[in-house]
């Protein structure tokens, strides 16, 4: 009897049949198909996770070789500047690296890689491309101290490039120098250019030393006094000239 329905329904609806096997297909095939599935997701966030790793590891280089090319490319822009001023200045100069550097910033100094047996002697001038950094004060066969224009214990002749007005510029313990001993009257202008005096004992005439920030009449009254900004950072330098 059910043959006979199930027969009779075959032949007058052979769409339901049809369904039935598409569905029974799809139930039975959807394990095979989520097996599949899974498999290929996870073989290919495992490729993804290899290809990523490859990438990293390949960007890491890249930014590592990038930041040696700047540095090369500061370092070479530094000894251009350094060889400018070189040339400009008229006097025998040896070149040296900074190797140490004072830990208590303005008031300190700094070590460098020449000495004696290369040349430098005490109380040789140093200087940076865009001027005085300080003087040598001790020196060993290829090692020299650098006491800091900025150190309290420093002191240079100086003076006023437009009025040709002499003082004495001592270091202050901070990253502003002084220029001491100017006449009470003197036409003192912020910006005005100060460089080594002609009558330095030590450093030679016509090294720049900063620009005028401000100027005052000192607590006695009898002299007047300038704040000068450095021109070079002593902070901020790797190589140096020192002046013979």
């Amino acid at each position: 009897m059910w043959a006979f329905v199930l027969v009779a329904l075959f032949l007058y609806f052979p769409s339901i049949f049809s369904g039935v096997k598409n569905l029974s297909i799809a139930v039975f095939s959807f394990p095979v198909k989520l097996y599949s599935n899974s498999s290929c997701y996870f073989r290919t966030k495992k490729n993804l996770i290899k290809e990523n790793d490859v990438l990293s590891k390949k960007t890491a280089d890249l930014e590592l070789r990038l930041e040696r090319f700047k540095e090369l490319f500061t370092e070479n822009r530094r000894l251009r500047e350094l060889l400018k001023f070189k040339e400009k200045i008229e006097f025998d100069t040896i070149s040296a690296e900074v190797v140490v550097r004072d830990p208590n910033k303005w008031m300190g100094s700094f070590i460098i890689d020449k000495g004696s047996l290369d040349g430098v002697a005490k109380n040789s001038a140093v200087c940076s491309a865009k001027g005085l950094l300080g003087k040598v004060v001790e020196t060993e066969e290829h090692m020299s101290v650098v006491m800091l224009i900025t150190h309290p214990n420093f002191k240079a002749g100086g003076i006023l490039k437009r009025t040709r007005i002499n003082g004495i510029i001592v270091g202050m313990g901070s990253d502003i120098v002084k220029m001491l001993y100017l006449p009470v009257d003197a036409k003192i202008k912020e910006g005005d250019i100060v460089t080594t005096s002609e009558f330095s004992k030590i450093f030679p005439k016509g090294v720049g030393i900063g620009k005028v920030t401000s100027s005052d009449i000192s607590k006695t009254g009898l002299y007047k006094y300038a704040l000068i900004k450095p021109f070079a950072n002593p902070f901020d330098q790797e190589e140096v000239l020192c002046i013979k």
